[in-house]
């Protein structure tokens, strides 16, 4: 369960967070909320979460959720059981332009969270922890964590509603602040923002000192364990089969040292990876198909001494380690997303084509209306010509993307040298 924060003692109540008359430091919560009723207790965990996780709910009881997976497979699926009061919740929350000075030091303060994409939840937690240091509240909490809860979990110092928060539990929160205000965390379609920054900018706050931009250094005479994690979670980010096994091989031969490549089955990606790399890896190479949950993730992260990465999860929580290593980098910017931290090299593909150069700052595919799905490059149509991004899942994309990727990434594919040269001069380096 959630773990908090022993704080001191509370400060000048302001009153609920959920209620009370409209002024100018109040605001409704952006981010989608939907109100529902239990009839009866119930317990659940979010998929790829820890057991810690877990909450539990009583029923008579009236509940908010941001969590739209768990609206469709739990709360519509047992209409004896759960009741949909209100498909547009919503909760006072602090003013946006309020955030810079209110004063927070000895409350209660219950933050709402709009994504759950591992990165942007990654920067979420290190803007938490300069909110802590800086601003002294009684207590902080993150409302609606989802998948992503075991990285806040795993700070110590942080609530953690992972699915829901109770009604009546919003009153015992002096301020609700709703991230969702905030620009760079809603769903950006290019050129991603350093998230950390911008929290922190709108906060008037400075990075923590919790979590060193430095790298953990690795010794001369140690032979490191080597993590290889090529997933992201668009194909427009994922490492190449060819890119991988040519840094494999390139790291058999010019630095030996354990290797461990990290793959997700759960993904359909991780599945099309595992057939197309399986009988191609050396013996010695472990393969792991999957994490039991994202805390594992970190965790393994965390346990590796160098890191090559794809842009993806697993580079954001390197931040977290101060693991070193090579973060590759396609369609975004690694500088702006790796931000302050410099653990992790970035290697940019060295791709340019007719409609699109690297990084060209596209966060996801776009679809035409003939149903191809692809990027500037691959659909031949320039940034002011692009279609919008699919508004469903598309039956056998990942399939198409994978077998035909898009240009920079076949460019990776077709000509992995310099990334192999790159990682190599960068171990070497480190490790001298």
């Amino acid at each position: 369960m959630a773990q908090k924060d022993s704080g001191k003692g509370r400060g000048k109540d302001r009153g609920p967070a959920g209620g009370g008359r409209k002024n100018a430091r109040r605001e409704a919560s952006r981010t989608g909320l939907l109100e529902f009723a239990a009839q009866q207790d119930f317990r659940y965990c979010p998929n790829n979460a820890s057991p810690r996780a877990e909450q539990t709910g009583l029923g008579g009881g009236r509940f908010l959720t941001s969590a739209q997976g768990f609206a469709n497979q739990v709360l519509v699926r047992a209409p004896q059981q759960f009741r949909i009061r209100d498909m547009k919740a919503k909760v006072d929350c602090l003013a946006r332009e309020q955030w810079p000075t209110a004063r927070y030091g000895n409350r209660r303060i219950l933050f709402l969270l709009p994504s759950q994409a591992l990165g942007n939840n990654v920067c979420t937690l290190l803007f938490l922890q300069a909110f802590i240091e800086q601003c002294q509240p009684r207590e902080v909490g993150v409302f609606c964590a989802q998948s992503a809860a075991d990285i806040y979990l795993q700070a110590e110092n942080i609530t953690v509603f992972a699915l829901w928060l109770a009604r009546k539990d919003l009153r015992r929160w002096d301020m609700v602040i709703d991230l969702g205000h905030l620009e760079s965390r809603r769903n950006i379609e290019f050129w991603p923002v350093d998230m950390e920054a911008d929290l922190l900018d709108a906060f008037n706050l400075q990075p923590c000192t919790r979590f060193s931009p430095d790298p953990a250094p690795i010794g001369p005479s140690e032979r490191p364990h080597i993590g290889i994690f090529p997933l992201a979670s668009s194909p427009l980010r994922t490492l190449p089969v060819a890119a991988t096994l040519a840094v494999i091989t390139g790291l058999s031969e010019g630095f030996p040292a354990p290797l461990t490549l990290c793959l997700n089955r759960n993904q359909r990606q991780g599945q099309l990876y595992r057939q197309a790399i399986g009988d191609k890896l050396p013996s010695e190479v472990r393969i792991v198909d999957a994490f039991s949950s994202i805390g594992d993730l970190v965790d393994a992260v965390g346990g590796f001494d160098y890191l090559i990465a794809a842009d993806s999860g697993p580079a954001h929580m390197a931040k977290l380690t101060a693991t070193p290593g090579v973060a590759v980098y396609s369609s975004a910017p690694g500088d702006v997303l790796q931000g302050r931290f410099r653990n992790l090299s970035n290697w940019t593909v060295p791709y340019g084509g007719d409609y699109c150069t690297a990084p060209c700052g596209l966060a996801g595919v776009r679809e035409t209306e003939d149903g191809r799905i692809g990027c500037m490059g691959s659909l031949g149509l320039g940034v002011e010509d692009l279609p919008q991004t699919p508004r469903q899942a598309q039956a056998g994309a990942v399939d198409r993307l994978f077998a035909e990727p898009v240009p920079c990434i076949r460019h990776l594919a077709e000509n992995p040298g310099l990334l192999v040269d790159f990682v190599l001069n960068d171990l070497r380096n480190r490790s001298a």
